[in-house]
């Protein structure tokens, strides 16, 4: 079987950003744009888990700021996001690495030609999405009506689809879905 993506541990370059940008304006919060950069530089040059440092580059934005990607210690290629696979999945390897070196795959691409993928785990994936964009608020009235409208029809069409009923009857018996 396959090593997908949504099976490892993850870390990801615009997250860690964020969160030293938030302690960047927290502790510096009157830093120019080349101070921001420098303690960004220097916070990611000391971060590092599983007894793994990372190297990194960046690029200039177009509206200001700085991207950062790690560079995959393996292969060298410059990616968003690093991957640790499971127990059972690691060779000789305990390390972070990018899709293509640890060979991880996209559940969704294994999957697309699946009609079960297709018209019920997405949608009900997208249906989470929705709920969570709702609960955490902070959203235009536009935004929450568009919201509200797509979840009525992706529930209306997924109620209607011979391969969610299967789904649904499966799951309250306790059967095997997939």
């Amino acid at each position: 079987m396959k090593l997908v993506a949504e099976q490892c541990t993850v870390i990801c370059t615009s997250i860690l950003q964020k969160e030293i940008r938030r302690i960047i304006n927290r502790d510096h919060p009157n830093s120019t744009e080349e101070e921001v950069f420098n303690l960004t530089e220097r916070e990611l040059a000391n971060f590092s888990t599983n007894d793994q440092s990372f190297k990194f580059t960046h690029i200039k934005n177009k509206l200001g700021g700085y991207r950062w990607f790690f560079l995959c210690e393996k292969c060298g290629k410059r990616v968003l996001k690093l991957f640790l696979p499971p127990e059972a999945y690691r060779t000789y390897t305990h390390k972070y690495y990018c899709k293509h070196c640890h060979g991880i795959f996209n559940e969704s691409v294994m999957k697309s030609g699946n009609n079960l993928y297709r018209k019920v785990v997405r949608p009900l994936r997208r249906l989470r999405e929705i709920e969570e964009m709702l609960e955490k608020g902070h959203l235009l009235s536009q935004k929450v009506e568009d919201l509200l409208n797509e979840y009525e029809k992706i529930e209306q069409d997924i109620k209607s689809c011979p391969e969610y009923r299967h789904y649904a009857f499966k799951k309250k018996r306790g059967m095997k879905i997939i």
